[in-house]
């Protein structure tokens, strides 16, 4: 085991403490402190090439299993993100910051007649600037203003949200 145990050992419990004394571990014992079901666990292990058998007992190297258990997070994590920026790119709209002169407010103009609805304080949204879009939130103090961006006035800003 590689690391600084000691950095952590506030968040081990006893079982943790167990564990990590055992290099092997059996399929129940293994299910139990994975909090998986015996099947899954028995299909991860051999997914991993982590299982063992010595003499009569089957046993799974704890570190060869942790280490897929890893590798399948990461790959879980990327995926989850990628879907993340595809559905955030096709959710996103894009138009220009204008006043309502009735309400007081922020709106975005989406096209001649289509209006975001105002915006409220706090309401994120990303502003394109120099090319880029920078994320920032909308807020009223004095007027209405962007967090993080320096600007006088917010009219025909071109924005996404």
């Amino acid at each position: 085991m590689s690391g600084n145990l000691w950095m952590f050992s506030d968040m081990l419990d006893d079982e943790d403490a167990k564990m990590i004394q055992h290099e092997f571990v059996t399929y129940y014992e293994g299910a139990d402190y994975y909090g998986l079901g015996l099947k899954v666990f028995t299909r991860l292990a051999h997914e991993a090439g982590a299982v063992y058998k010595i003499g009569k007992r089957v046993l799974i190297r704890r570190d060869i299993f942790e280490e897929y258990l890893r590798i399948l997070r990461r790959k879980e994590d990327t995926s989850e993100m990628d879907e993340n920026m595809k559905s955030e790119d096709n959710d996103m709209r894009q138009g220009a910051l204008t006043l309502d002169a009735q309400t007081g407010r922020m709106d975005i103009r989406f096209d001649l007649e289509n209006y975001y609805g105002g915006l409220h304080c706090g309401e994120c949204l990303d502003i394109l600037i120099n090319g880029d879009w920078v994320p920032t939130r909308i807020e009223m103090g004095d007027g209405w203003y962007l967090t993080g961006i320096k600007t006088d006035n917010l009219e025909g800003l071109i924005v996404r949200i």
